[in-house]
């Protein structure tokens, strides 16, 4: 492990919570290895060169993030890093709504012809009404082991996170990353606040939590790209959000 790498506590100040995509909450990981794909995909297309999604890898690379690795040597690894865990949240999610209907002024523009009428109700172009679920708490708080200043430099650029960004959900007034001297490295690389588990964890990993809850186990991705084939294995899962 580097020698600038050390228990840390993240937090993300919110302006009114976060919709979630998974039934636990954001992978730390996860954040800062799509600010490092975005950084590439902007400097591979700034030489001309076209680039290739993780996704789209049979064998994804691993990216250099600002964390300590964990795990064995010849089995599963993560990145020691936790999920989001909310702070005061609420007693249900919020329920939000967002819409969408087709612009008939820009297909005029792609398309060669277009039938005499869209129809709005039934088909690929019909307007839609859908739910959003949003975690509704103040903070969200993850524990690390790693490099503070180059975590806090990666999320400096984090605006938003969770789904639907664009329509205002998960807006982050600040950041706050600090050193948290309080936390072990094998606390801080696999617990939340509370002491649940905090990130679907491998086997080898959850044996050495002593003390920590039991915890279902489920096939799960390990680390980014998490929904990569590649990326999965049969995993302790993290505590779902309430």
């Amino acid at each position: 492990m580097s020698g600038k790498f050390a228990p840390m506590r993240v937090q993300a100040h919110l302006a009114a919570g976060v919709g979630q995509a998974a039934p636990w909450g954001i992978a730390l990981d996860g954040l800062l290895a799509s600010q490092l794909w975005e950084r590439q995909k902007a400097e591979v297309r700034a030489a001309g060169r076209e680039y290739t999604r993780a996704l789209e890898n049979d064998a994804p690379p691993d990216l250099d993030l600002p964390l300590a690795r964990c795990g064995p040597e010849d089995g599963p690894w993560h990145w020691a890093a936790t999920c989001a865990h909310p702070d005061r949240v609420a007693d249900r999610p919020d329920v939000h709504t967002w819409t969408g209907r087709v612009d008939e002024r820009e297909l005029e523009q792609v398309a060669s012809s277009l039938p005499k009428v869209i129809s709005g109700r039934q088909g690929r172009y019909r307007a839609r009404r859908m739910p959003l679920l949003v975690t509704a708490c103040g903070t969200l708080t993850w524990h690390a082991v790693g490099d503070p200043g180059a975590v806090a430099d990666l999320l400096s650029d984090v605006r938003s996170i969770g789904k639907k960004r664009t329509s205002g959900e998960g807006h982050v007034l600040r950041w706050d990353i600090e050193p948290a001297p309080d936390l072990d490295v094998l606390t801080a690389a696999h617990l939340h606040p509370d002491g649940t588990l905090g990130r679907p964890t491998p086997d080898h990993c959850r044996r050495q939590l002593v003390g920590a809850p039991d915890t279902s186990v489920g096939r799960a991705g390990i680390r980014p790209p998490y929904m990569h084939p590649a990326r999965q294995h049969e995993l302790h899962l993290p505590a779902l959000l309430s």
